[in-house]
């Protein structure tokens, strides 16, 4: 689908009749709304924005979009405070609509999307940023998990050492991390999902 063409969509599906007033409903200028149809191109930063305006009013059925669901309707904290015991209690049945192009090779797996509060990762992830992560509970190599952490949501960088340790990493040095012993079973401690992408 052409960026003209997604644009008329979303005059048909918000009721506005022209473009400026589809520009003045986003808050933007007519002549960016302009640029997008001549680049023929709207970003993914617009993509994400349009998509928390729609929920899922888009149709799925669009060839060059992928609509990953809004797992939860609380935050993973990059602090802590969000206390959660089920990613699944959460879903909130909407999607968010992704560009294809964000992804370099299609997903394998069905994919999550979950908003970031606080600052313990910054400068990686900031608060209002969004993660995508797929919601399969394994290890899958260092790198940034969704995690659930004493009945906390969290997104943390995890690295395991050559000793079997897990270090749970908070990327800001003003905030703790810590150690588990991946090989043993852990009450206060679970993998939701590796993140895939981050949406700062």
């Amino acid at each position: 689908m052409s960026a003209r063409e997604k644009l008329n969509e979303l005059k048909d599906l918000w009721g506005l009749r022209t473009d400026n007033e589809l520009a003045d409903y986003l808050g933007i200028t007519k002549f960016a709304l302009d640029n997008w149809v001549k680049r023929d191109k709207i970003s993914n930063e617009w993509l994400l924005k349009i998509g928390q305006m729609t929920e899922n009013k888009l149709t799925p059925s669009d060839a060059d979009m992928y609509f990953i669901r809004k797992t939860t309707s609380v935050k993973a904290s990059a602090g802590g405070g969000n206390e959660i015991d089920d990613i699944k209690a959460y879903e909130t049945g909407r999607l968010m609509p992704i560009s294809r192009a964000f992804f370099k090779t299609p997903p394998k797996k069905e994919l999550n999307a979950i908003e970031i509060s606080g600052e313990s990762m910054l400068p990686m992830l900031h608060d209002g940023d969004w993660v995508i992560f797929c919601d399969d509970g394994e290890f899958r190599g260092d790198g940034l998990y969704v995690v659930n952490f004493s009945g906390q949501l969290m997104a943390k960088v995890l690295q395991l050492s050559p000793k079997g340790e897990l270090k749970i990493i908070s990327v800001n040095p003003n905030f703790a991390s810590y150690e588990i012993d991946i090989n043993e079973t852990q009450e206060h401690f679970r993998i939701i999902g590796k993140v895939i992408k981050s949406i700062v």
